[in-house]
């Protein structure tokens, strides 16, 4: 004969009381899987503060009492001060966090990226085959740098600015939201004269930055196999309707990720003369990396 089911003092039949398990667990703040891929993947931008916090749900009461009974593994951060079921997780490094918890048999598990950039500005080489390519324009090349065209009467500065994600591997979990952001500061002359002086768009005697982000087709935002994405830039000089040019510009670029800084600024810049009575016109052209000091007088006309 089988066991004949208790029964309290009442003669009512007893039921045993459910073990309590965990159901699942999620970030509940300061990180999204808004432009991640995979369910368990979750991504946030490398920040001294603003912890990611992860909160797990137990069952049958889901309360203070099961999530004591909670172990937390893995990367798995420290306690929410009265949140049994809560942990923060450190986003000041860049890197792959993987959290995981276990009550009563049941474990589930969770990833947490980390996201930053390195800007290198490349001025020397030629041009990363991932990056747009420059083709037949300016000088016909694919080489960067300083580089006259059109008898020497022209000259352009080819850079490509490129942005290392980390941590590894991210090009197979965060695909988009990337942005490559661009702002100059120039100090530019037409025959002795400041070129539209003030802090426009079309302004290029500025006191300020200015936004001077590249056009979408100039980029590719996806991140490559190397984790990397790129920018282009060509700032030129050449016949512009003076009898002497002068450009000296700053620029600083940055990456983003859904709208939050993502890297530090890197600086380079371009500066070039035109001369209409000299042979060959181009009198000074240079790009390199870092910012310069921008001259507060002309060349030219001093």
């Amino acid at each position: 004969m089988g066991n004949k089911p208790k029964k309290n003092s009442m003669g009512e039949t007893a039921t045993c009381p459910l073990k309590p398990k965990l159901v699942k667990i999620t970030v509940i703040k300061n990180a999204t899987q808004t432009n991640v891929t995979g369910a368990k993947n979750w991504a946030c931008v490398k920040k001294a503060s603003d912890d990611v916090i992860v909160e797990a749900t137990t069952s049958p009461n889901n309360n203070a009492t099961e999530w004591e009974k909670i172990t937390w593994s893995g990367d798995s951060g420290i306690e929410v001060p009265g949140k049994k079921n809560q942990r923060k997780l450190s986003r000041t490094t860049s890197k792959k966090l993987h959290i995981k918890a276990e009550l009563g048999g049941v474990e589930k598990d969770l990833f947490v990226w980390v996201l930053w950039a390195e800007v290198t500005i490349l001025t020397t080489g030629t041009t990363p085959a991932n990056a747009v390519q420059f083709s037949a324009k300016y000088d016909g090349t694919e080489g960067l740098g300083a580089k006259s065209y059109n008898g020497g009467n022209s000259a352009v500065g080819k850079i490509v600015p490129v942005g290392k994600i980390t941590p590894a591997g991210i090009n197979a979990v965060v695909k988009s939201g990337w942005a490559f952001k661009r702002e100059r500061m120039s100090h530019d002359w037409d025959d002795g004269n400041k070129s539209n002086p003030g802090n426009g768009a079309n302004d290029y005697w500025n006191t300020a930055w200015i936004d001077d982000t590249s056009y979408a087709s100039y980029q590719k935002l996806t991140p490559d196999a190397d984790d990397k994405i790129y920018d282009r830039d060509a700032p030129n000089i050449s016949a512009f309707g003076t009898n002497d040019s002068e450009t000296y510009n700053n620029f600083q670029q940055w990456v983003e990720w859904n709208t939050d800084v993502c890297s530090d600024k890197t600086g380079w810049y371009w500066k070039g003369r035109w001369k209409k009575s000299e042979s060959p016109q181009v009198t000074l052209k240079e790009v390199g990396t870092g910012n310069i000091a921008l001259p507060n007088t002309s060349h030219f006309h001093p």
